[in-house]
């Protein structure tokens, strides 16, 4: 099978980061609207396979990576939710779903704030509660050996170290991962850089879910692995329901559901974005 289309977008404030563009070439008043997927704090887009093979047949669907270089004077979460506009500029999609996962949902809750009427839906995945001690225990010693052994293994290793890794249940942020899933996650994270990798995790730990404005103007769906549901504290878990305004969408699996099982996130998500329309009032979310 031949690699999905790819753009490299290279944003006004500076650096590049490659997307991948897929799905029916629909016009009109009864397009569908653009699903575009922001990923988790390391960056590889393709971590969405499940998800672009399961909606390119009936949207256009854009996963994106994260953009190394961070924008001039900005933090790295505006800088993120920047390049998600900009992808969106180069690729004239005028207003689309926006999806999350971890750090991406932080940055798609941002892409809402500083521009509104861009975003039709969103959907925060697997939403980071970094200042919670057992909710921080997924990111313990397991994912940084488990991620390490990923990381640093050359290729001809990966399918070993990976069934190593997978017969242990190393990696902690989803211990049920098949050995190919964590194969295929060796060679994505290969290069993921570190610098922004920090710079992106110590800024989790000064966001707050409680302190956004309630309800959030935009229909959303909050998505989160059962194991995680059971370490998020029950005040930001009823936080978000009440952001919301409906019951957050607990499937099976942790951090990483839409890799782990992607056929029952598939179906919350695909519920969820083709749903009746809801008229949002954007200015109840708008803090710039």
């Amino acid at each position: 099978m031949s690699a999905p289309p790819s753009h490299v977008i290279r944003p006004p404030h500076g650096g590049s980061f490659p997307v991948t563009d897929v799905g029916p070439d629909l016009g009109g008043p009864e397009a569908t609207t653009p699903l575009v997927l922001v990923p988790g704090i390391g960056g590889p887009r393709d971590t969405y396979h499940h998800q672009v093979a399961a909606f390119r047949d009936r949207r256009r669907v854009i996963a994106t990576n994260l953009n190394a270089t961070r924008g001039k004077g900005m933090s790295a979460l505006d800088s993120a939710a920047r390049d998600v506009l900009a992808a969106m500029d180069a690729l004239a999609i005028e207003r689309a779903d926006v999806l999350g996962a971890s750090f991406g949902s932080v940055v798609t809750a941002r892409v809402a704030m500083l521009a509104p009427e861009r975003v039709r839906r969103m959907v925060w995945v697997a939403p980071p509660v970094v200042r919670h001690g057992p909710w921080r225990s997924i990111f313990g010693p397991g994912w940084l050996v488990g991620g390490a052994l990923l990381r640093y293994s050359p290729a001809r290793y990966h399918a070993p170290v990976a069934r190593f890794v997978s017969e242990r249940r190393m990696y902690t942020p989803e211990p049920e991962l098949s050995p190919r899933e964590l194969e295929l996650l060796a060679q994505r994270v290969s290069d993921t850089q570190w610098a922004p990798f920090f710079e992106r995790l110590v800024e989790l730990r000064g966001w707050d879910w409680q302190r956004l404005p309630s309800p959030i103007a935009h229909p959303v769906l909050v998505m989160q692995g059962r194991s995680e549901r059971a370490l998020t504290p029950p005040e930001v878990f009823a936080a978000w329901e009440q952001l919301s305004g409906r019951e957050v969408a607990v499937t099976p699996g942790h951090h990483m559901p839409y890799l782990s099982y992607p056929d029952e996130f598939n179906r919350s998500l695909g519920d969820f974005l083709d749903a009746p329309a809801e008229a949002p009032d954007h200015k109840a979310f708008n803090r710039n």
